[in-house]
């Protein structure tokens, strides 16, 4: 005959299989609701991690284009364009930051990688303008000083030496930016490639806009080059 409670309140056998099939049951209910919210935390990491890259990406391509615009892209305007882009995306950063990642960590890292490659992108390039601005304001003061008088004294030749020193110091600036630009746009692509890896390539920017755009900065810096060497020639006091 199977065990029953004794007047001690004694728990028989059947309710010790009763209460065991409880406990099972809420066990597995428990997992359940825990595996559903982890779906639904990952989940909403996945949108709002997208939304932050594809509103960066939108951004970048935009500063790429400047790229592209007519003569007077280093203009104070085109450079407080590009600031304002970095900016939004240092925004994005922070904002990333801010998540919990343990839903996604993979993502997480990957998009941080993106974001930052990004923001960096955007910072240089708006330095590598202002910079270039720079440079040719100090070569318009140098050839326009060199070509001022035939005279060479003593006070002439101390400003000619200053206005070069400003050229250099200028064109030294520039040169660090823009050879910053070009290494990041060569490291853009594996950034993509990693992040791609978790949303779609169409949150992304191209990577032929960022070849492009590594082309286009490599062409300029090899331009300045060549108008600082021809004002050093011209400023070379014999």
């Amino acid at each position: 005959m199977a065990p029953s409670a004794d007047s001690a309140g004694v728990i028989s056998l059947p309710r010790l299989k009763i209460s065991g099939i409880g406990l099972a049951a809420l066990a597995v209910a428990l997992a359940l609701g825990y595996w559903g919210y982890r779906s639904y935390a990952k989940s909403q990491l996945q949108r709002a991690v997208v939304e932050l890259v594809r509103d960066s990406s939108e951004r970048l391509q935009t500063a790429f284009s400047i790229e592209t615009a007519a003569p007077g892209a280093d203009s104070p305007q085109t450079v407080s364009t590009l600031d304002n882009l970095a900016q939004e995306v240092d925004k994005h950063v922070i904002e990333l930051n801010r998540m919990s990642a343990s839903p996604n960590r993979p993502l997480a890292d990957a998009a941080e990688e993106y974001l930052l490659t990004v923001r960096q992108i955007l910072r240089n390039q708006a330095a590598s303008h202002r910079y270039a601005s720079q440079v040719a304001a100090s070569d318009r003061a140098l050839r326009d000083h060199m070509r001022s008088s035939n005279r060479r004294s003593g006070a002439w030749i101390q400003e000619a030496l200053r206005a070069k020193e400003r050229l250099e110091k200028d064109y030294f600036d520039y040169r660090l930016s823009a050879e910053a630009l070009n290494r990041l746009l060569d490291s853009y692509p594996e950034s993509r490639k990693r992040l791609a890896q978790h949303v779609s390539t169409t949150a992304l920017t191209d990577e032929t806009a960022a070849r492009n755009a590594r082309r286009r900065a490599a062409e300029n810096l090899k331009r300045v080059a060549g108008e600082v060497e021809r004002a050093r020639q011209l400023a070379a006091v014999r």
